[in-house]
């Protein structure tokens, strides 16, 4: 596998959409997911999410930040998951509480990581969802 960094991961072929508000935060996230190959595209907020879903072709799966402006990531993911059910989206929050990740989970989130994101943990639940889709 190659890799440029501490991550002994390939996405290679991969395209994450990152919902994230926070531009530094998307910043970091997209600098780690180069790391290991995974193209990434970029939602400002929830409505720009379900925009890009709806019209751009095909994602591998989605990081949703919870708390954003406009559309947040709970309802974004509702309207994702009825558009396409199959899509996997990790919610991602600071939020740490169990009746966040209920909430997450009733939304149609098929997993839950808290932030700050530990990015180990992070592209394993991502490796084994991949796994799954091949």
């Amino acid at each position: 596998m190659p890799s440029r960094g501490k991550y002994k991961f390939d996405f290679s072929g991969k395209i994450i959409l990152v919902v994230e508000d926070n531009l530094i935060a998307f910043k970091l996230i997209s600098a780690v997911l180069t790391q290991v190959q995974a193209e990434v595209v970029h939602a400002s907020n929830g409505r720009r999410a379900i925009e890009l879903c709806e019209t751009d072709g095909h994602y591998d799966l989605v990081l949703m930040d919870m708390q954003m402006p406009e559309v947040n990531g709970l309802e974004a993911t509702r309207v994702i998951k009825q558009m396409r059910p199959d899509l996997v989206v990790v919610a991602t929050t600071a939020n740490a509480y169990e009746e966040d990740e209920i909430a997450c989970r009733k939304a149609g989130c098929n997993a839950f990581i808290t932030k700050p994101l530990k990015f180990q943990m992070l592209f394993e639940l991502m490796q084994s969802f991949f796994d799954q889709q091949d």
